[in-house]
């Protein structure tokens, strides 16, 4: 593992959010979005060889090795806001386990005291409003997803990064929360990633701009629809299953 510092900033009582690939690329898209939305700056850099093995190819056709990344900057109201995402997750337990602990070290020595990770509630099905579910790791937090709106888990297990960061937050003395977009996992879902930022606004008091999300979702939403469209007409212009009994089964 190869952290590299550019800066450590220290504001009063900022907050990290961190968004990854995953199921949908809902958190990592929210993630991005806020890098862009209040132009933060990098100011650390992670390398480890538990990356996927890959050189990831930009549209200028430059060829660069999985990185994490961790941005701070001023959100609306002037809140300080951190935002750590890469461009994959570990492959190996050791290797989340490594990564989510140097991260979560690092933000602590600038005043974090809230972890937020935003990812994907997977179903299976669609949905043209996605709900928002939530876990935290304290009683306080759990009480404002509650207030925000959110519906809390009751049981399973949230695997990967995800759960990891505010795991590894809790053991620090910081208080953690994982915001889930309700997803189908068959395509890239800004409408879920549009509900979890909705959210965290809520949460923090940081005003977040999501119009440009939901732009994509619309679009998103379109081409369910047109699939969904087709597949009903395919299934009542299929023949009828045949009756006959096959004369070969291998």
């Amino acid at each position: 593992m190869r952290e590299t510092v550019f800066s450590t900033p220290r504001t009063a009582r900022p907050v990290l959010v961190c968004g990854l690939p995953g199921s949908g690329y809902v958190g990592k898209l929210a993630a991005d979005h806020l890098v862009e939305l209040f132009g933060l700056k990098r100011v650390a850099e992670y390398r480890t060889r538990t990356f996927p093995p890959q050189l990831n190819v930009g549209a200028d056709g430059v060829g660069v090795m999985p990185k994490g990344e961790l941005f701070y900057g001023k959100g609306g109201k002037g809140a300080g806001v951190f935002v750590f995402t890469a461009d994959a997750q570990p492959t190996t337990s050791e290797g989340e386990y490594e990564l989510s602990d140097k991260v979560v070290g690092f933000v602590k020595k600038c005043g974090v005291k809230k972890v937020y990770a935003l990812a994907a509630y997977i179903t299976g099905s669609f949905s043209t409003a996605s709900k928002v579910y939530g876990a935290a790791t304290s009683e306080g937090m759990l009480k404002d997803l509650s207030a925000g709106g959110a519906t809390l888990m009751k049981d399973g297990g949230i695997s990967g990064m995800n759960g990891l960061l505010i795991g590894m937050a809790s053991l620090r003395g910081l208080h953690g929360a994982c915001l889930m977009g309700e997803t189908s996992g068959y395509v890239v879902d800004a409408g879920a990633s549009q509900a979890v930022l909705e959210l965290l606004s809520k949460l923090t008091g940081i005003p977040i701009d999501t119009s440009k999300l939901k732009e994509k979702a619309d679009e998103t939403q379109k081409m369910i629809s047109q699939l969904q469209s087709m597949s009903e007409q395919e299934r009542e212009t299929a023949p009828p299953p045949s009756r006959e009994r096959p004369g070969y089964i291998g």
